[in-house]
């Protein structure tokens, strides 16, 4: 195999591991690597011994045709299925129907039995190193070679180096090499997102399993444990609930003391209940985690959709070139391997 057809993807998120899917299957050699101890990015699911929560991207939909072919591979083996949530709008002063008739209900998806469960499913057919936190990459004769915190020096070089992870973090790999993809990357300015996750004693009593806020500090609560495979984490009597933050909050709060910013969070998540007439008296909260997203969304994403650098081999691909949401995340990687399978062949 010609070193023009090893590759090498940071990280293993849902646009990187579409990427080397696609890649693979077209015959080149992949290797990717992953600072987490796990894969999938923000299709990511908090698990513990007697609970779990979506805490990232909490569903997707399929409206380009080669996604929704992909999400039918992930339905028929048995890691993504349909979610047919009551879903509501706030606005500060009345809730209403997200999607009043049928006409017009939008087909989500989820992990099944969690939101982690695609992104698994398409790891364990790739080579993938996780814990690898890569802190540097170098060209010679060429070739590209890693460097990683955890493991030093790569032993293999690669032809080309495909960055699919969040637009500040492949600036910074990539600042003291001159390719465009640097330029690219280092124009983006993403948001972080605060995401609480709760284990309630209790049933909440609302009407909706989702709720779209457009005002105040939250903008998204969602009952986890009404998603399809969730409901046998716990007994009937208890359920989870995650809690997103808006960017403009998070960022404001960013570097504030987490336990105060889980007060603030469950206090609102509370005042919205409460007038809903969902919660008469306190919340009982068995447990609670807090978890901040630095890079959850951007002040504007760019639509190129994939960045490709012929003359250095170096590549960008990730949910901020396409748009957002892990439709464009999966969009970017695929569209970013069609274009090294289609230059493969000249």
């Amino acid at each position: 195999m010609s070193q023009a057809t090893q590759i090498a993807i940071i990280g293993a998120g849902i646009a990187g591991l579409s990427c080397a899917t696609s890649l693979q299957k077209a015959g080149f050699s992949v290797t990717l690597f992953e600072k987490s101890r796990g894969t999938s990015g923000r299709l990511s699911t908090r698990e513990t011994p007697h609970w779990q929560c979506d805490h990232g991207a909490q569903y997707f939909t399929a409206r380009d045709a080669h996604f929704a072919a992909e999400v039918e591979r992930w339905v028929k083996a048995g890691v993504a299925q349909l979610w047919q949530p009551n879903l509501q709008v706030y606005d500060g002063k009345s809730f209403t129907a997200k999607e009043a008739n049928l006409a017009s209900q939008t087909q989500r998806y989820v992990g099944y039995p969690k939101n982690n469960a695609p992104a698994k499913w398409l790891a364990n057919r790739l080579n993938v190193h996780t814990e690898t936190t890569v802190i540097g990459i170098n060209q010679h004769a060429q070739q590209w070679q890693i460097y990683s915190k955890e493991h030093g020096v790569h032993a293999h070089h690669f032809g080309a180096v495909l960055l699919a992870i969040p637009a500040p973090q492949a600036a910074a790999l990539l600042a003291n090499v001159a390719t465009s993809a640097s330029q690219i990357s280092a124009s983006v300015v993403m948001q972080p997102c605060f995401a609480l996750m709760l284990k309630l004693k209790s049933i909440l009593p609302c009407e909706f399993d989702g709720l779209f806020i457009n005002h105040g500090p939250l903008s998204w609560v969602a009952r986890d444990s009404a998603k399809p495979g969730r409901s046998n984490q716990a007994n009937t009597s208890s359920e989870t609930w995650i809690l997103h933050a808006t960017s403009q909050w998070s960022n404001a709060h960013v570097n504030d003391d987490k336990e105060a910013v889980s007060d603030l969070i469950l206090d609102e998540f509370m005042s919205i209940l409460q007038r809903s007439n969902a919660l008469q008296h306190s919340m009982n909260v068995e447990s609670k985690q807090l978890h901040r997203w630095l890079y959850a969304d951007c002040e504007q994403y760019l639509s190129s959709v994939y960045h490709y650098d012929k003359a250095n081999n170096i590549g960008l691909c990730g949910d901020w070139l396409n748009g957002g949401k892990v439709q464009g995340a999966w969009l970017s990687g695929f569209k970013l391997a069609q274009h090294l399978i289609d230059e493969n062949k000249q």
